[in-house]
């Protein structure tokens, strides 16, 4: 299944729109840790990767760099919390944030068939495997791109080419014919 945080970005209200646009939010990976075991010599290794790769923050909201649309740059798997709220404030604004991904509107299901290749976009998409296969095996070959930092609405260092407009206003006509609806049914 796939989810369309574009989407989910543009369906909500003006008011949380503009209230999020200018919140970052720290990432961790949290939820991968236990996969060092409890030995000093794995508890080594873990503190040395949390030296190395401190804790991201990012733009709650992100400007795609292809099109320009905003898009909601939050999930349940990395994002533990918003800065500048309460620990009450950033859960509750982050689990609303969270449920945009679970609205079919936003979704795809994606009908698997044999040979079967498919690519998509992390920067605007997200993706959760539905164990719907049995009694076949899943395999899986993963690319990562390295990409570019995740820049939110008010970065200082937007590209001209980048539209600043309110989500709202008519885009413009270079972004209005490069950019297609997120999924098309």
């Amino acid at each position: 299944m796939f989810a369309s945080m574009t989407a989910g970005y543009e369906s909500l209200s003006d008011s949380m729109g503009s209230f999020i646009s200018e919140l970052v939010a720290v990432h961790d990976f949290t939820p991968f840790r236990t996969p060092f075991g409890e030995n000093e010599s794995s508890k080594n290794k873990l503190r040395e990767l949390e030296d190395r790769f401190p804790n991201p923050l990012h733009p709650v909201v992100r400007i795609h760099p292809e099109t320009g649309r905003r898009v909601l740059y939050v999930n349940p798997q990395f994002t533990v919390r918003m800065q500048g709220l309460s620990d009450h404030e950033s859960r509750n604004v982050l689990d609303a944030l969270f449920e945009q991904a679970k609205i079919p509107e936003h979704q795809l299901r994606l009908a698997w068939e044999p040979g079967m290749v498919v690519f998509w976009d992390n920067r605007s998409v997200q993706h959760y495997a539905v164990h719907d296969y049995y009694p076949q095996r899943r395999r899986m070959e993963r690319v990562t791109l390295r990409g570019e930092r995740p820049l939110g609405p008010s970065a200082p260092d937007l590209p001209d080419e980048w539209p600043r407009r309110n989500r709202f206003s008519a885009p413009s006509e270079t972004v209005a014919q490069e950019t297609t609806r997120q999924f098309q049914r």
